[in-house]
């Protein structure tokens, strides 16, 4: 069983931008250069979702270093958690603020010129027993619609940067823990979409994963799927690359990993197989481009785990 579902599809999937597609695209060629994830240290605050995939709009905005004219790009979402940050306290702290509640803890610190972001989430408040097949798991997931959707048939070269380190990640179940059904992970997903809307695979994307940490392994081997495993997935293919392919070392051992890799290669590679595979069959490259992206935690399992990240950045240069 694959525990990777992908539930922002649900928010980022459904934007109508693809209008200004065109005059994005002409914009883009001239700049040569264009940064894909916007408000890279979350400066215009982010769009607050739920707990339940099915009822996906922001129910609040938090602004962690203060209240900007510019609606937030950034989502937050919290799916299958039982506690709801709606209405939880914030605290401050130097250079920063701190979001908490019994299931999960956020906070942005500013360091120099970056934003540095921590993930918790607390499964042993989570859970009051070892999940079971089909129950539902807590998510702690950022996202953002792309804004600037470039033809991946532009890209000469896509650079994805971030450093991340494990602050710590306990396994709650001993014995119980059963590798097909428990785990944590993070991961950044971003959904290749396609954006034309002369082809009769409009809108249809497959996900392509970069793996940061999974508890079960030290090295992340690749992974290339339909997504199933609950009733609401997404039933897209799926391809994770091998960590190997992104850094040395592993975030198990608690310290920085810092990533800096062209992965336009990875992505037409994963194109090729998702084709292959019986995906997408009347889509092109020059059909495809990034529609949204989605990075944090998963966990369906029984543990108290917490991750930092900073200086996430993907930078496309283009023919």
């Amino acid at each position: 069983m694959k525990l990777n579902i992908i539930w922002l599809a649900v928010i980022f999937l459904c934007s109508n931008q693809e209008s200004s597609y065109a005059q994005q695209l002409n914009k883009n060629q001239k700049e040569k250069t264009i940064e894909i994830i916007k408000d890279q240290n979350f400066d215009n605050g982010v769009q607050l979702f739920g707990t339940v995939s099915a009822k996906a709009s922001a129910i609040t905005q938090l602004y962690p270093f203060g209240k900007t004219n510019t609606e937030p790009i950034w989502a937050l979402a919290q799916w299958g958690s039982n506690f709801n940050f709606l209405g939880s306290p914030s605290r401050a702290v130097k250079g920063g603020i701190v979001y908490e509640n019994e299931g999960k803890r956020f906070s942005f610190i500013k360091e120099g010129k970056s934003s540095l972001v921590s993930l918790e989430v607390f499964g042993t408040k989570e859970y009051p027993s070892a999940r079971i097949e089909g129950q539902d798991w807590p998510h702690l997931l950022f996202g953002q619609n792309m804004t600037t959707k470039v033809s991946l048939n532009q890209i000469r070269e896509l650079f994805y940067t971030i450093d991340a380190r494990l602050m710590y990640d306990e396994n709650k179940m001993g014995a119980l823990l059963d590798p097909k059904l428990h785990t944590s992970q993070v991961s950044l997903y971003l959904s290749i979409q396609n954006v034309n809307k002369s082809s009769a695979d409009y809108l249809d994307y497959f996900w392509f994963g970069l793996p940061l940490y999974d508890y079960r392994y030290k090295d992340i081997k690749e992974y290339a799927a339909q997504d199933l495993g609950k009733e609401d997935a997404t039933k897209k293919f799926i391809l994770n690359v091998a960590s190997k392919e992104l850094f040395k070392g592993t975030l198990h051992d608690k310290k920085w990993v810092n990533i800096g890799k062209d992965i336009y290669p990875l992505i037409i590679r994963a194109f090729k197989t998702a084709k292959e595979r019986g995906f997408l069959k009347n889509t092109d490259l020059n059909d495809l481009a990034i529609g949204s992206m989605n990075f944090g935690w998963e966990v369906p399992g029984t543990f108290d785990c917490g991750l930092q990240f900073k200086n996430l950045s993907l930078t496309a240069t283009l023919k």
